[in-house]
């Protein structure tokens, strides 16, 4: 049998036993690679992406992704001999021959061409499946023990955690399947490769010196050496792309702010500071694009310098045995293909690496927010107790981010019903205090607090928030029962009637109700959630006197047996609650 016959029906077997070995040497990198930071890395978020029940599938759509991949290396080959006979038949005149090979060569594109559509919708698939589960891991970390609330109250917080949950993930994903994939391709090929031009490369004088195979040896000390030289050029490209993502992070970010504040912008006329402000954060990512450009065409020019220099060595190498009679132009076409293949597979990292910089970014980014996510809680706690109703403090302390004391010597003790106003300077710690309550307070405190379960408390900021979707979805936020048979009455107390037939209207609603609404919008909640203890962080403010009032009230009537802590200013408050206390026996400064 010829070369090329044996080469077509030994390809079973070699499927087979090429994807023995890649599973075996893919199990030996990572056991190893798990000591090193890119493991470390790398298999704490794949660990997080797995579950028992999906790790067979994810590990049958590898196996075929693979499989189809190396039959596309395999269909190269082919193509080599294939190539080879038809030009051999061309430079014999023999007709019957060229007809054959043209045809086999057809076979082979179509094959590929068919190969190449199935490999890539599993690509996609993948990448599918793989972002829900990654997404899902990050939003429920995110959202987990208000995360999102304390990572922003620490010195050193991830930046832009936005960014790394959508663009980042998805980034990093893609990334990766390329990453992998281009470099089983590339070993595979490189393997495949260098034993077809094993075969055809003959004696290389160099000097006087002669050595067997010698083409072989030539392309993979160049090709090694260019990797290191590109990897030297473009090593700075990491740190720069990593700066890339935090300053387009803190861009975009600056720009979500000028929208949400539209209106208060507006009333300052403050169009030229935001103006000069997003003017410097933009100018800081043209400075940092500046430096990527530069090492980037460092790198893309050496390697387009490296790359086409080398395509005409294998001719150059080769015709003088064509001219000696010892090979035909069948077999310098096969070296020109062979070559090119085993150079272009040698220097997938080197061509990849200004990717790879990249990548390595978004990785460190994901790493570092999935990682601040399990650090714990270590401020000091007051000792909680909770109890079926009321609320007290004894001796409670609050601390600030150094340690220094904020609030100190609280004692407090209310019983069902029992109402409370807290006064004091702007900065004194009122809102501190309520956020301790609340289990919100990042930075330490002490004493001993008894109040009942946190699903029993119901804060009432100054500016409430509203979730996205219908009004309906707004009032009833977080988890009040949407079909409420009181929803209408609470909204007719607190003067929202008028919006009854726009409740299941979806709208910005966040931005389309005053603040006044918005607060009203608060004391429906309340009157529906039915709280045991309700703090009021000047939840009145934007309201008219007599509006006030009526809210108030209608705590009063309603919700008669619910503890009520309101932090405010107005002396028209004292007459709705039992006592109040004054927060300023310490230095507010």
């Amino acid at each position: 049998m010829q070369k090329w016959q044996i080469e077509l029906y030994s390809t079973p077997s070699w499927l087979l036993q090429t994807l023995l070995m890649v599973a075996a040497a893919s199990a030996v990198i990572l056991f190893f690679a798990r000591n090193t930071r890119f493991g470390r890395e790398f298999s704490y978020i794949l660990r997080l992406c797995l579950t028992p029940k999906s790790t067979v599938k994810v590990l049958l759509l590898i196996t075929a992704m693979i499989t189809l991949l190396l039959t596309e290396v395999r269909l190269n080959v082919l193509s080599t001999f294939m190539s080879k006979g038809l030009y051999d038949s061309m430079q014999d005149l023999n007709a019957s021959a060229f007809w054959m090979f043209a045809a086999m060569n057809a076979g082979v594109v179509l094959i590929r061409a068919f190969n190449n559509v199935v490999n890539d919708f599993l690509d996609q698939g993948l990448a599918i499946k793989w972002s829900e589960r990654l997404n899902g891991v990050l939003t429920t970390r995110w959202l987990a023990d208000k995360n999102y609330y304390r990572l922003q109250m620490r010195r050193h917080a991830p930046d832009n955690i936005d960014q790394r949950i959508q663009q980042d993930a998805q980034d990093f994903i893609a990334s990766t399947i390329e990453f992998v994939r281009g470099m089983v391709n590339s070993v595979v090929t490189s393997l495949e490769f260098a034993v077809v031009l094993w075969g055809l490369a003959g004696i290389l004088t160099v000097f006087g010196f002669d050595i067997p195979r010698g083409i072989v040896w030539f392309v993979f000390i160049f090709v090694i050496l260019a990797t290191f030289i590109a990897m030297w050029i473009g090593n700075p490209l990491i740190h720069y792309n990593y700066e890339n993502e935090k300053l387009n992070g803190d861009y975009r970010y600056s720009l979500i702010r000028v929208r949400d504040h539209a209106e208060s912008v507006a009333f300052y006329s403050g169009e030229k500071h935001e103006h000069d402000q997003l003017s410097d954060r933009f100018k800081a990512i043209i400075r940092n694009r500046w430096r990527i450009a530069r090492q980037s065409v460092c790198l893309s020019g050496f390697n387009d310098m490296f790359t086409n220099g080398i395509k005409l060595f294998p001719i150059i190498l080769q015709a003088p045995r064509l001219f000696a009679g010892q090979i035909k132009i069948g077999d310098i076409q096969q070296t020109v293909q062979a070559f090119a293949r085993l150079q272009n597979a040698l220097s997938f990292f080197r061509m990849f690496y200004n990717k790879f910089t990249a990548y390595r970014a978004r990785l460190e980014r994901l790493y570092g927010f999935l990682l601040s996510t399990e650090e714990k809680h270590t401020a000091r706690q007051p000792d909680l107790t909770e109890v079926s109703d009321g609320l007290i403090l004894e001796n409670v302390a609050l601390y600030r981010h150094n340690g220094e004391v904020l609030l100190d010597g609280i004692n407090i003790n209310l019983k069902s019903g029992d109402s409370l106003l807290i006064r004091g300077p702007s900065g004194c710690g009122k809102t501190s205090l309520l956020r301790a309550l609340a289990g919100l307070w990042p930075f330490g405190s002490s004493g001993k607090v008894s109040h009942p379960p946190h699903q029993d408390i119901l804060f009432l900021p100054q500016r409430p928030y509203t979730a996205q979707g219908s009004l309906r979805d707004a009032i009833c936020y977080p988890d009040i029962d949407k079909q409420h048979p009181e929803l209408i009455e609470a909204m007719n107390t607190c003067r929202l009637g008028y919006l009854v037939d726009k409740l299941d209207k979806p709208d910005d609603w966040q931005h389309k109700l005053s603040p006044g609404e918005l607060q009203r919008v608060a004391f429906v909640r309340a009157l529906l959630s039915q709280p045991k203890v309700i703090l009021l962080d000047e939840a009145t403010a934007a309201l008219d006197e007599p509006t006030e009032a009526m809210l108030y009230r209608a705590l009063k009537q309603k919700l008669p047996d619910s503890i009520i802590i309101s932090i405010g200013h107005r002396s028209t408050l004292d007459q709705f609650h039992d006592g109040s206390t004054h927060v300023g026996n310490i230095d507010c400064n």
